[in-house]
């Protein structure tokens, strides 16, 4: 799945009046885990990548992909705890 997509998913979860549709944090927990995947491979892929500029830009992708994912963890961790009360 291409990053775009995962990021656009994501989005719809942070979305506030998308947030009300959604109450529903296992959606939210399936797009961390592909997010998760795909920050492993973008890490896997710097470690093997020679080209410096090539590098730089999946170490960009890495970066959005992580910010991404820890504002998704806050948001699940919070719809846990109204959902425990």
């Amino acid at each position: 799945m291409k990053i775009k997509k995962l990021l656009k998913k994501l989005n719809a979860h942070l979305d506030k009046k998308k947030e009300q549709e959604m109450q529903s944090a296992e959606g939210l927990s399936k797009v961390l885990k592909k997010l998760k995947r795909k920050e492993q491979k973008l890490q896997k892929q710097i470690k093997n990548e020679s080209d410096a500029e090539e590098r730089e830009f999946i170490e960009q992708e890495l970066k959005i992909v992580h910010s991404q994912r820890k504002k998704g963890i806050q948001l699940l961790s919070d719809l846990r705890k109204k959902e425990s009360k």
